[in-house]
């Protein structure tokens, strides 16, 4: 199939992707950036972010106060203050369940003198004031109150304790005797500090929480030492606490600055793959390109039997180059061969014409001549002589008649017939032979097998095959000497094989034992496999040689079968090992 697209076509689409991919690529990171900057910039963003921050801070706040109100306005809150042990265990574990928030360390109560009375851990607790309350006290920290609510604190984080503030509110019920009291959530500083994260400014704006105290606190709780130039002052989240924040401009550039340094690396290796593609490409190309040279200067040299190495289906036009190359160097070599047998075989017919009858006419006379002395020749010696002579010249007749055979070959006139009919002629025409060299012949197979071909041209065929197998067995000890004749159905076609035990045939002859004139035997005239090879092709059918130096040969013929084979075979079932 060829390719719909050709191969410059193909490098030129692939570097037009590539170089308007890289710069699509380029063009949408910059707006990118270009339009996250100029959303970081505006007002109304920045604005908008600090409140929604603010919001979280007052909304965290607001969810403590609403947990403390739920113990505050509790009427059995004011037992923690004296009586302990009357406390319920249903009140018990309402205020176990409130101090395990993730957010507190704990719940305490407090006298009216603002001295610790009872303490209530929660997950987180640790030091003091649970385990021990010494250096842990209220003096000296930011107060500040709201809607009955107090905020103390915060306690900053110092000698491995960590931060906290307390949200704190009196007890609504008193005891009879009028006591009162304070119930406080003793809340994680961090906890707090955590709730002024800015997602979509990070990196552009730095928030502080700013205490009444006057002291800045980072989003991880810890205490920002010197107040950072251009601080500005931000919503207020409770009396005295606020949210600070400061812009900078370098974090502001820094996109920019970073999409900048991306787009000259982009750049750069869109530059590089550039001319490493290219580089490549024209590297294959000339590889390949001077393949196809090397082929043509062979091919022109008169190297037919060279192949260009085209692994693969066809991708492209050196590819299909390749391949009509091949093919064409394959068709120009077949029809070479076929120019140089059809000459041969003029020049042959013409040559057999003229040997038959300048040599044919001369052998008659001869042969008449020599018959007519051996009749009144009495000395048996010479007449052993003469009859010598009368056999070459006959042998010399067959010579000249195989060589018309192969010169001027008769077309085939196809017949239906039984393979026994040409098993028992072929086997017959060289019984004679096959008893001298005490060779076994045998026959196996279906023998009523239909073959469409011509019967005397099939029965020479098998004669020659034959006759060369009885011949091979000489060479080997009589006790093993046997020739099988096997047929048997393949498809459309009918396979006989001949096989030998015989002294075989070295390989590197093999190729060569159909060539007319090539012979190993010194009395061989080298037609018989060239004539057999030949019938069998003028019947439409095959031939095949296996052979192994010293293991025996196998020739294979594939001929047609009739049509009328099945008919014939449902009259009757077929021995495999019929007599033939």
């Amino acid at each position: 199939m060829k390719s719909k697209l050709s191969l410059v076509g193909r490098y030129t689409l692939l570097s037009l992707a590539l170089i308007i991919g890289s710069a699509t690529a380029l063009s949408i990171l910059h707006m990118t950036v270009a339009e996250s900057i100029t959303e970081r910039l505006a007002g109304q963003h920045l604005e908008a972010q600090m409140s929604a921050t603010a919001n979280r801070l007052s909304a965290f706040l607001e969810n403590r106060i609403y947990q403390l109100e739920t113990l505050s306005r509790h009427p059995a809150m004011p037992l923690y203050l004296a009586y302990t042990e009357a406390v319920p265990e249903g009140v018990k574990e309402l205020v176990r369940v409130e101090a395990d928030s993730p957010d507190l360390y704990g719940i305490l109560f407090f006298d009216a003198d603002d001295r610790l009375i009872q303490v209530v851990p929660g997950q987180a607790a640790s030091g003091p004031p649970y385990w021990s309350r010494d250096n842990w006290s209220l003096a000296g920290l930011p107060r500040v109150e709201k809607n009955n609510t107090e905020l103390i604190g915060p306690a900053l984080p110092q000698q491995g304790q960590p931060g906290w503030l307390l949200i704190r509110q009196p007890l609504r019920y008193l005891f009879d005797d009028g006591a009162e009291g304070a119930v406080g959530l003793h809340v994680r500083l961090a906890s707090l500090t955590e709730q002024i994260r800015t997602e979509n400014l990070a990196g552009v704006v730095k928030p502080f929480l700013r205490t009444p105290g006057r002291v800045l606190l980072d989003p991880t709780g810890s205490t920002v030492l010197r107040e950072p130039p251009g601080l500005v002052r931000g919503p207020e989240v409770f009396p005295g606490w606020h949210i600070d924040y400061v812009i900078t401009a370098a974090d502001i550039l820094s996109p920019l600055r970073n999409a900048q340094m991306v787009m000259y690396g982009l750049a750069g290796l869109l530059a590089l793959g550039t001319v490493l593609l290219f580089w490549a490409l024209a590297r294959s190309l000339r590889r390949r390109i001077d393949r196809l040279v090397q082929g043509a200067e062979a091919f022109s040299s008169g190297d037919l039997h060279f192949q260009l190495d085209v692994p693969g289906p066809r991708k492209d036009e050196i590819d299909q180059v390749a391949y009509a190359f091949n093919a064409m160097a394959q068709r120009l070599r077949e029809m070479i061969q076929r120019t140089v047998q059809v000459e041969k075989m003029a020049v042959l017919g013409e040559f057999a014409s003229g040997v038959a009858h300048e040599v044919r006419n001369p052998l008659a006379t001869i042969k008449l001549t020599v018959q007519a002395l051996e009749r009144r020749e009495e000395d048996q010696r010479r007449r052993g002589l003469l009859q010598d002579v009368e056999g070459e010249i006959d042998r010399l007749n067959r010579v000249v008649g195989d060589l018309l055979d192969y010169g001027r070959p008769v077309s085939a006139e196809p017949e239906h017939f039984e393979v026994r009919r040409v098993f028992r002629q072929a086997v017959a025409m060289t019984s004679s032979r096959a008893r001298e060299l005490n060779v076994t012949v045998t026959a196996s197979g279906d023998s009523r097998l239909l073959l469409h071909a011509n019967p005397d041209q099939v029965t020479q065929c098998l004669a020659n095959l034959l006759s060369n197998a009885i011949e091979a067995c000489a060479g080997v000890a009589e006790a093993d000497r046997s020739v099988r004749l096997r047929a048997h159905r393949e498809g459309a076609r009918i396979r006989i094989d001949v096989t030998d035990n015989g002294t075989g045939v070295a390989r590197d002859v093999l190729p060569r034992v159909t060539e007319p004139f090539f012979t190993t035997r010194a009395e061989g005239t080298g037609l018989g496999l060239s004539i057999t090879r030949q019938l069998v092709l003028l019947n439409g059918g095959d031939m095949s040689i296996e052979s192994e130096s010293g293991e025996g040969t196998t020739v294979t013929l594939l001929l047609p079968a009739s049509d009328h084979v099945h008919n014939i075979k449902k009259h009757y079932h077929a021995d495999s090992n019929t007599d033939y």
